[in-house]
């Protein structure tokens, strides 16, 4: 069984190498999008043992995930592992991902709530709330952390779906095609460790466009392989 992480990063020259090296214990191979870092992000991270694909110029943390996960459909791998490149995700989780998609899930969402939720910045709380309650209202997505990086997917997910935002509201339109393309998502308990680094996430700017995902995913789509039951 092959299995690999995506780690999404940018500007993430102070973490990395430790986030690299944590998550390759756990993981065939450890992949970091490199979205227009203009930092030793991807030096580091290539000397660390990764596997590097940059871009160019900053285009979104959907975006590093786009190129991530098409690497990851190319390459064959069974289980894919999504996590941040600056430590906020602990990489000692992974087997817990690793155990519940054995069980017979597809989607696993590692949920902040169950553990320190309430050491997570006040902005983040609030975006989390609207989009994590419209998901479980409007798309019956079983999640509590909607918001939440650490994830993981079988590749047939990924070979489903496709991801369409380039910012942060692309999360929100994986969870809510891969319910729609009856996929089967769980979640389990992880801590997050906030420490000085800057959030990337912007309030007003990126729950609009969280809004406006929900908005335009409320008509239904047919583009699925698979189909809901």
């Amino acid at each position: 069984m092959k299995i690999c992480s995506i780690i999404p990063a940018y500007q993430e020259s102070r973490a990395i190498k430790q986030v690299v090296t944590l998550t390759q214990k756990y993981c065939t191979f450890v992949v970091v999008v490199d979205d227009g870092s203009t930092d030793n992000t991807n030096r580091i991270a290539e000397d660390s043992g990764a596997i590097v694909l940059r871009h160019s110029k900053n285009l979104g943390k959907g975006a590093a995930l786009r190129t991530g996960f098409n690497y990851a459909v190319e390459t064959a791998c069974d289980i894919i592992i999504t996590l941040d490149g600056d430590m906020q995700h602990n990489p000692h989780s992974i087997p817990r991902f690793i155990e519940k998609i054995n069980k017979g899930f597809d989607v696993i969402v590692g949920s902040r709530y169950a553990t320190q939720s309430e050491e997570m910045p006040f902005a983040r709380k609030l975006s989390n709330l609207i989009t994590t309650q419209a998901l479980r209202v409007f798309f019956k997505v079983p999640v509590t952390d909607s918001q939440s990086g650490f994830r993981a997917f079988r590749k047939e997910v990924l070979e489903a779906i496709s991801v369409r935002d380039d910012g942060f509201a692309a999360e929100t339109e994986i969870l809510i095609d891969a319910k729609r393309a009856g996929f089967k998502i769980s979640e389990v308990p992880i801590a997050t460790n906030y420490g000085e680094e800057e959030s990337k996430i912007r309030a007003r700017r990126d729950i609009t466009r969280w809004l406006l995902t929900l908005g335009r995913n409320l008509v239904p789509h047919s583009r699925f392989v698979r189909q809901s039951e």
